[in-house]
C-alpha cells in the first residue's frame, strides 16, 4: 500500500508540474478541467456551490456525470434518479434510507438486525445483497465523490453539506465496474468556492428529542486556494423501551456526528488538486425492532430449553418460575424485554485526493486516490427476551485503497467524446463474531454447544481497464459502445469454533462431500456496454442500451458445520433497455419513460435451514436463473405562480427462471426486495412575498406494493403495501439570510418494516425492523 501511496503522489505531483508550465490564465471559478459539453443555462448537479442556495429556477436543465462527462440527464441513454442537495433538504432527507423513499425501484434499508442500523442494504430494480458479513458484496455499488464505498458497515451515516445524488438504474459494469449490477448511487459533496467567504448553520429539533446540527463555512486562501469545512451531529432519544434494561436503554436512537474539510488548489485554469477528509462517529443502541412473533413448536431446540433450561434459570434472572420463550416476549416494535447486546457503534473516515489536468482543449486526465477505514461493532438481541437465545456481536475491522486514471476527450471534430482508464483497489477485511445461541442447551438432553466465536478475513484485489466512447454518425444519431476487463483476486480465511464443546470448521476446509475448498479465487471478468440514442428533436431523445454487470463470488460466511462450507459464483447481469426522454414548454414539463429486461444469473442468496436436529445452517448459494421485466417513468411540472408537481413510477415483473438443486423455495418464488410497483409523488408550492421573503410548501408522498424481505417469501415478515406522507412549510427572511421550517415525516404514522429475517425453524421466532414513527419539528437555517 505504501507503494502505491508513493505511486499515487508522484504521479500527482507530474500532473501538478505540468499544469505549473502552462500559461493560460487561471480561472478561479471552474474547478472541473475535464472537456465539458453543459448545455447553455444549465443546472450542474455537481457544479462547486453552496448548500444555503437556491434551488434551480423551474425549467432548468439539470447536469449529470453519469457517464464521467458532464451532460446533460435528458441526453444521457440511461435511466438515472438525479436529485440536488437542496432538493434533498426540502425534503427533510437525512440519509440514505430516508432518501430512497423518493427513489421508485430503489430500497435502501438497514438489512440483516446482526449488521446493525448503519449497514447499508441497497436494491435497484430487485437487484442487491441482503448479507453484510465478508466476504458477501453489495449488488449496488455506492460512490461519494466518485470513490467507491466498499464496506456495508456505518455506509448508512449521515448526508451532510451533499450537492447531489445520482442514481444510475441498471448494470454499471463498464464505467464502474464490479458490485454494479444492480446499478449505481454517487454522492456529490459540496466543493470549496474559491471566490467567497460563506456559511451556513441550522439547527432541527423534533420529536423524541431531536436535536441536529449542521454547519459549513467557505474559506478562500488566496487566489487559488480555497478550504471548505462541514459538520453534522444528529442525536434522537430512543424509539422503543428495553423495560427489564438495568441501564435505561432502549433502542432505535439516533447519535451521529460528520466532519468533513476539503482544500481545492487551483494554481492554473489547467489543473486543480482536491483534497478531502472526513470522519463519522456513531454511538447509537440496536436498531427499532426486535422479535414480532412466537412460532410454537417450530423448534425442537427452543422447545427443551424452555422445558429442561429456563426453568432453572428463571430466579437468577428475576422471573417467576413457570416463565418461558413465548409470545410473551414477542412484542417489537412496543417495548421489549431484551437484556442482551445493544449497540451500533462505528468509527469510519477516509481521505482522497483528485486532480485534474488538462493536456489540451480537447483531453484531460484525472486521478483519483483514496483510503476508506470502518471500524467497530454491531450488537444485537434478537429474542428481545432476558434469555440467551439469540445475541450476537459482529466486530468489523476494514481498510480499502484505491487508484484510478480516467484520460477523457474529444476527437474527430468533436463528434466522438471518449473516456478511457485504469482502476486498482486493495481491500483488507476484518470480522470477528460472538454469538450466544441457545445458550444452555449442553446441559438439556439435546447437548449440543453454539456458543460461538469466528474470525474471518479476506484480502482482495481488483484490476481493471475500461474505455468507452459516444460517436455522432449523424448529428442526431449518436452510437455509445464500451468495454471493461476486470480482474479480481480474493483470499479468504474463515475459522468458527465453539466453546464448551470445543470444535472447530474452516475455510479452507473439506466439505461434506470430501472436497477441498481453497477459499482463493481469481476470476477474468468482461463486461460491455452499448447504446443507440436518436434526437427527435432538440429536446426528445430515443434509446435502445445494452449492459452488462458483475458481482464478485465467494463463501458462506457462517459456518455452523461442514455443510455450510462451500463456494458460490459471481452473479451476472445482462440489461436491455429501450427509453423515452421528452421535455416540452421551455422545459417546464419534464417526461421519461423506459421499458427493460434483466436476464440475471447465478444470484447469490441468504437462507437459513434447520436440519435434522434443529441445529441451523446458513448457506449463501447460487440460486439458479431470474428475469425481471420493469417499466420506470418520472414526470416533473412547472406551473406559473412557483408550482411544482412531480412524479415517478417502478413497475417490476420479476421471475425465477430456473433453480439450482438445494434451493430451498419454490420456483414461483416471489424474488426479494423486488416490489411490483413503487409511486412517489410530490408538490411544492414557492410564494414570493410582496415584501419581501418568500414562503415553500411541500407534501411528498410514496407508495410500495406488498414486498417479501427474504427468498423464502415468509408471510409473516412480508411488508404489506403502504404509502408514506411527509410535509413541510418553510418562511425565508427578505433578508435570504434566515429561514424558519416546520416538518412533519411519516404523518399517519404507519408502521412499516424495512428488514426482516424468518428463524422460525430454529429460535421459534420472527424478527424484523421497522421504520421510523411520525416525527415532527422546527429548524432555523442561517446562511452568511
Amino acid at each position: 500500500m505504501k507503494r502505491s501511496l508513493a505511486l499515487s503522489s508522484c504521479i500527482v505531483s507530474l500532473m501538478a508540474g505540468h499544469a505549473s508550465a502552462q500559461t493560460a490564465p487561471a480561472d478561479t471559478r471552474q474547478t472541473d478541467t475535464q472537456p465539458r459539453s453543459e448545455p447553455a443555462g444549465a443546472t450542474s448537479a455537481a457544479a462547486p456551490a453552496t448548500p444555503e442556495s437556491d434551488s434551480p429556477s423551474p425549467g432548468a436543465e439539470i447536469v449529470v456525470t453519469a457517464r464521467r462527462r458532464s451532460e446533460s440527464i435528458q441526453k444521457v441513454p440511461i435511466s438515472i434518479i438525479a436529485v440536488t442537495g437542496e432538493t434533498l433538504r426540502n425534503q427533510g432527507v437525512q440519509d440514505l434510507k430516508q432518501f430512497s423513499s423518493f427513489a421508485p425501484g430503489v430500497s435502501i434499508n438497514n438489512g440483516r438486525a446482526d449488521g446493525g442500523g448503519t449497514t447499508a442494504q441497497i436494491f435497484i430494480r430487485g437487484v442487491g445483497q441482503n448479507d453484510f458479513l465478508i466476504p458477501n458484496e453489495p449488488g449496488v455499488g455506492l460512490y461519494v465523490d466518485d470513490v467507491y464505498v466498499a464496506s456495508s458497515s456505518g455506509a448508512l451515516n449521515s448526508l451532510g453539506d451533499v450537492q447531489s445524488i445520482e442514481v444510475l438504474r441498471g448494470p454499471q459494469g463498464t464505467l464502474y465496474g464490479k458490485n454494479t449490477i444492480g446499478g449505481a448511487i454517487r454522492i456529490t459533496t459540496v466543493k470549496p468556492d474559491l471566490d467567497t467567504f460563506s456559511g451556513n448553520a441550522t439547527v432541527a429539533a423534533g420529536s423524541y428529542n431531536r436535536l441536529d446540527i449542521t454547519a459549513g463555512v467557505n474559506v478562500p486562501l488566496g487566489g487559488d486556494v480555497a478550504l471548505r469545512l462541514s459538520a453534522i451531529s444528529r442525536n434522537t432519544d430512543d424509539l422503543q423501551k428495553r423495560y427489564l434494561s438495568r441501564d435505561g436503554d432502549g433502542q432505535g436512537n439516533i447519535n451521529q456526528d460528520a466532519v468533513r474539510a476539503v482544500l481545492l488548489w487551483k494554481p492554473s485554469s489547467t489543473f486543480d488538486l482536491t483534497l478531502s477528509g472526513d470522519y463519522t462517529r456513531i454511538r447509537q443502541h440496536q436498531a427499532y425492532g426486535g422479535n414480532i412473533g412466537y412460532v410454537a413448536g417450530a423448534s425442537p431446540l427452543v422447545d427443551v430449553l424452555n422445558n429442561e433450561y429456563y426453568p432453572t434459570i428463571n430466579a437468577a434472572l428475576g422471573l417467576p418460575a413457570n416463565a418461558r420463550f413465548d409470545a410473551r416476549w414477542a412484542t417489537a416494535p412496543g417495548a421489549v424485554g431484551a437484556t442482551g447486546p445493544n449497540a451500533d457503534h462505528y468509527d469510519v473516515w477516509g481521505l482522497s485526493a483528485v486532480a485534474n489536468l488538462a493536456l489540451s482543449d480537447d483531453i484531460s486526465l484525472k486521478s483519483i486516490t483514496a483510503f476508506r477505514r470502518v471500524k467497530g461493532f454491531a450488537g444485537r438481541d434478537g429474542d428481545s427476551s432476558p434469555y440467551p437465545l439469540l445475541e450476537t456481536v459482529s466486530y468489523d475491522n476494514n481498510k480499502q485503497f484505491s487508484q484510478e486514471f480516467q484520460l477523457s476527450g474529444s476527437s474527430i471534430d468533436d463528434r466522438l467524446k471518449w473516456t478511457t482508464g485504469l482502476y486498482y483497489m486493495h481491500q483488507d477485511l476484518e470480522n470477528r463474531i460472538v454469538a450466544n445461541l441457545w445458550s444452555g442447551l449442553v446441559t438439556t438432553s439435546i447437548p449440543i454447544d453454539f456458543d460461538a466465536r469466528s474470525l474471518s478475513r479476506l484480502s482482495g484485489n481488483t484490476y481493471a481497464a475500461f474505455g468507452q466512447g459516444t460517436f455522432d454518425i449523424t448529428p442526431r444519431l449518436h452510437l455509445t459502445a464500451g468495454l471493461r476487463y476486470n480482474r479480481e483476486q480474493r483470499n479468504f480465511r474463515n475459522d468458527w469454533f465453539f466453546l464448551v464443546q470445543p470444535r472447530s470448521y474452516t475455510c479452507p476446509g473439506v466439505d461434506v462431500n470430501g472436497v477441498f475448498i481453497r477459499c482463493e479465487s481469481t476470476d477474468n471478468v468482461v463486461t460491455p456496454a452499448a447504446s443507440l440514442s436518436y434526437d427527435l428533436s432538440p429536446t426528445k431523445l430515443v434509446y435502445f442500451s445494452y449492459s452488462d454487470g458483475f458481482k464478485v463470488g465467494g463463501w458462506t460466511p457462517r459456518l455452523f458445520s461442514q455443510q455450510s462450507l462451500r463456494r458460490y459464483l459471481p452473479e451476472r447481469l445482462k440489461a436491455y433497455e429501450l427509453g423515452f426522454k421528452t421535455s416540452w414548454f421551455d422545459r417546464r414539463l419534464v417526461f421519461n419513460i423506459d421499458v427493460f429486461q434483466s436476464d440475471y444469473t447465478n444470484l447469490q442468496l441468504t437462507t437459513i435451514q434447520a436440519d435434522s436436529t434443529g441445529a441451523p445452517q446458513p448457506t449463501v448459494q447460487n440460486a439458479g436463473a431470474a428475469r425481471i421485466r420493469g417499466i420506470e417513468s418520472d414526470l416533473t411540472i412547472n406551473l406559473d405562480g412557483g408550482t411544482r408537481i412531480q412524479g415517478g413510477l417502478s413497475y417490476l415483473d420479476g421471475e425465477y427462471r430456473r433453480l439450482d438443486p438445494g434451493v430451498s423455495f419454490p420456483l414461483s418464488a416471489e424474488l426479494p426486495e423486488t416490489p411490483k410497483l413503487s409511486l412517489s409523488a410530490s408538490i411544492e408550492q414557492r410564494i414570493e412575498l410582496s415584501a419581501g421573503g418568500r414562503i415553500v410548501a411541500r407534501l411528498d408522498g410514496t407508495y410500495r406494493s406488498k414486498t417479501y424481505k427474504e427468498a423464502n417469501n415468509v408471510e409473516a415478515i412480508a411488508q404489506r403495501p403502504y404509502a408514506l406522507l411527509n410535509g413541510r412549510v418553510s418562511y425565508t427572511l427578505p433578508s435570504d439570510k434566515v429561514t424558519f421550517s416546520g416538518y412533519v415525516t411519516n404523518l399517519t404514522d404507519k408502521r412499516y418494516i424495512v428488514s426482516a429475517i424468518d428463524v422460525a425453524s430454529t429460535f421459534s421466532l420472527y424478527e424484523a425492523y421497522f421504520g421510523r414513527p411520525r416525527e415532527f419539528g422546527g429548524e432555523i437555517a442561517v446562511r452568511f
